[in-house]
């Protein structure tokens, strides 16, 4: 692997496989989600995401590869979770078989309550496959991804409950690791392009990927990307209420996409904006434990998870009852939000306990972070006063953002971070 490619394998999320290396929408403000942020630190809340956690990233499901028994475990444990909560399969099953890699994944319903709304639908997921073993050990994959599964089975079994007005297509898609990443075979691809609900129906899709942990020890930012690929989306992102204590930072994809070494999709939402379906992307982004055996229950923040479950709750309801259909923009930006997002960031990399000090970064990498905040420093005063953001401007925010995911990342080489 050339310098070049570790780090556009560093910055996308399917790609390092070893270890050690128009109208605005209107959401509604329910007492369902109102109480989903008095509780979202509640313990009862905490306890149910540990336990499918804990089941998923469990030894016996041997690391959950598609096409292994481990891999059938989870389903079979997945779907009789749904079942529980009353989620429907769209057919006589959840399964839906992804050709060659093996993989299958797990779609259902839950019927929306508004006699017109019911026929559109809005798809809540995250993949709940992971690599496997790697370097003799199982790879468990608590952050990547049982964090995430846990919290779209906590949340839609909350909206099976009390379902919204749209009905929602619950997923986990299998196969997202590589080699399927990005190909024909990967299970969210394999939807979109064989859909189990008419693709026209799908008004926007909502993905996690490594949610429940920080980027680096004592960062608790927890990303919320793409609301750009639709005005409405991102009204109804902008008015979702934040429970206390989870720190939100919007953006959009383009920042930790567009790198020097070309164009990077990081997860599953790839197979929904490719065909123009607004999508919202949530992750606390790549750490040192992301694909290493550690990557254990035990490193799970579990008051962080059940906050993000309360606040994904809060953001899927809204965009599900929202009056005015979303309509994809190809292109979109709110460039001022990118540079706010990517300023608190870097000044928090360079704080107290930020990432120099957290992960023991030399004096030259505190120099580049510096210059990169500096630059970034300027960008958001000038936008913040109406000015328009340049080529130059963008990649000076791409930069900062993505030398901070390289650093964090786990094959980090402050040599490698520096080429960005």
């Amino acid at each position: 692997m050339t310098r070049g490619h570790a780090v556009l394998a560093l910055l996308g999320f399917g790609l390092v496989v070893g270890c050690g290396g128009g109208t605005s929408a209107t959401p509604d403000a329910g007492t369902e989600d109102a109480a989903a942020t008095q509780d979202a630190t509640d313990p009862q809340a905490e306890a149910e995401l540990r336990r499918i956690v804990a089941a998923l990233a469990d030894d016996a499901m041997g690391g959950r590869a598609p096409g292994t028994a481990g891999g059938a475990a989870a389903r079979a444990f997945l779907a009789a979770e749904w079942t529980r909560c009353g989620i429907a399969p769209i057919g006589d099953t959840f399964e839906q078989p992804i050709g060659a890699s093996g993989g299958v994944n797990l779609v259902g319903r839950i019927a929306g309550a508004d006699p017109t709304l019911r026929e559109r639908h809005l798809v809540l997921s995250a993949h709940y496959d992971h690599i496997g073993e790697c370097g003799g050990a199982i790879c468990n994959g608590a952050y990547d991804n049982a964090t995430a599964v846990a919290a779209v089975v906590q949340v839609a079994c909350a909206l099976a409950a009390s379902p919204p007005a749209r009905s929602v297509l619950v997923a986990h898609w299998d196969a997202e690791e590589p080699p399927a990443f990005l190909t024909a075979d990967m299970g969210s691809e394999y939807f979109a392009a064989h859909p189990l609900a008419p693709l026209a129906s799908l008004d926007a899709a909502i993905v996690l990927d490594l949610v429940g942990e920080d980027l680096w020890p004592g960062y608790l930012g927890h990303f919320v990307l793409g609301a750009e690929t639709s005005a409405e989306t991102a009204a109804a992102v902008a008015a979702t209420a934040v429970p206390a204590g989870l720190e939100v930072a919007h953006g959009g994809l383009h920042l930790v996409e567009e790198t020097p070494f070309g164009h990077q999709p990081w997860s599953d939402y790839d197979a929904f904006r490719t065909r123009g379906v607004p999508v919202v992307f949530l992750s606390d982004g790549q750490n040192k434990r992301y694909h290493e055996p550690s990557d254990d229950v035990d490193g799970v923040d579990f008051p962080k998870l059940a906050r993000e479950a309360a606040y994904l709750l809060a953001l899927t309801r809204g965009l599900a009852n929202a009056t005015a259909t979303p309509v994809f923009v190809a292109g979109g930006a709110d460039h001022a939000s990118d540079a706010a997002t990517a300023l608190a960031a870097l000044t928090r990399a360079l704080g107290a306990g930020g990432i120099v000090a957290a992960l023991g970064l030399g004096a030259d990498t505190r120099a580049q972070l510096a210059a990169d905040l500096a630059a970034v420093t300027t960008i958001a005063g000038r936008l913040q006063a109406g000015g328009v953001a340049s080529a130059a401007d963008l990649a000076a925010l791409r930069r900062g953002v993505q030398r901070l995911m390289c650093l964090a990342g786990p094959l980090y080489d402050e040599a490698v971070c520096a080429m960005l």
